[in-house]
């Protein structure tokens, strides 16, 4: 019934992961659970937090089955689900032609080519116990830090270790001033005024009012930025999760308009507009007199204050 791949904080999680959603004719979890595992363990896929929980259906006519994982390559672990589904749905019509191998050895070849460089592993180890994010860029390379306190190289340079690892600028390497802003209608004009408020300081903002996962992850990569202010689609964090893992503010403006297409319910659209507060060490700016956000409030780990008032 649904499938995404996170490849950050997400709804359902800190990190990059899977989840499924399925419906199936009787309580087939503990099949679906071995099969994940088995198969994860085939093509050298590295799983943490396998949860998978079955429940009736009110009407008595099958199982709802969620299952949850985290991964380091979320694509690959949502293709392992569509092979497992696939296989369990073969086996119960006695599919005796379905082929389990073929697709398997493709997923094993799969993991080969995405696996990163050893010193590239080894550069993120180091990233990691310094405290300094780090992502793989669409375009193949290895990012570290945020803006104009960031840093790439290539990870096909990588490929066959050089007599010489490159050396990060490690000193240099950190965050710049991040703002996320969710929202629905007033999502953008938010950002074109925290954005001015920003550059107001004497400092290169960049600002994005609609992002793509995509194109939020291009501009945490812009070595131009001094400072960033980015309306995050919502859709695109139902479907991939935030961009980032970490913000200096959090500003949540208003939940108007219809559910979007990613949200399976109201309950998913606010959790959505909600993660980037999560990440935040400061109070969430969230619009008080939006009463459809209200529901937000106990839940803020550093408090609320009213947006764009700023009462407290």
């Amino acid at each position: 019934m649904r499938l995404r791949a996170y490849s950050g904080p997400n709804i359902l999680g800190p990190g990059s992961g899977v989840w499924l959603l399925a419906r199936c004719d009787q309580d087939r979890s503990a099949e679906l659970r071995m099969a994940i595992k088995d198969g994860a363990q085939f093509i050298g896929l590295v799983l943490a937090r396998l949860e998978v929980e079955a429940r009736p259906l009110e009407d008595g006519t099958g199982v709802f089955i969620s299952l949850l994982f985290s991964c380091d390559v979320p694509a690959l672990g949502a293709a392992l689900c569509e092979y497992v589904a696939a296989r369990i749905v073969a086996d119960a019509h006695y599919h005796a032609s379905w082929d389990r191998e073929a697709p398997l050895l493709a997923l094993q070849a799969q993991r080969r080519t995405v696996s990163l460089p050893a010193t590239a592993v080894q550069i993120i180890a180091e990233a990691l116990q310094r405290g300094i994010p780090h992502f793989v860029t669409a375009t193949g390379h290895l990012q570290l830090g945020y803006g104009a306190h960031s840093w790439q190289v290539e990870l096909a340079s990588l490929m066959t270790p050089p007599a010489t690892p490159p050396e990060p600028p490690w000193a240099q390497l950190g965050c710049v001033p991040l703002v996320l802003v969710t929202g629905a209608h007033e999502r953008a004009a938010a950002v074109k005024r925290l954005a001015a408020d920003t550059a107001a300081l004497g400092v290169q903002v960049r600002s994005l009012t609609d992002a793509s996962f995509a194109a939020a992850r291009e501009a945490l990569a812009d070595p131009q930025a001094e400072a960033l202010v980015l309306g995050l689609a919502t859709d695109d964090i139902l479907r991939y999760g935030l961009p980032c893992d970490r913000c200096d503010l959090a500003v949540i403006t208003d939940r108007a308009g219809p559910c979007p297409g990613e949200a399976s319910d109201e309950d998913e659209w606010l959790r959505a507009l909600g993660i980037p507060m999560l990440l935040s060490n400061q109070p969430v700016r969230l619009n008080l007199s939006d009463l459809r956000l209200l529901p937000l409030v106990p839940y803020a780990p550093n408090g609320v204050v009213d947006w764009p008032t700023h009462r407290t």
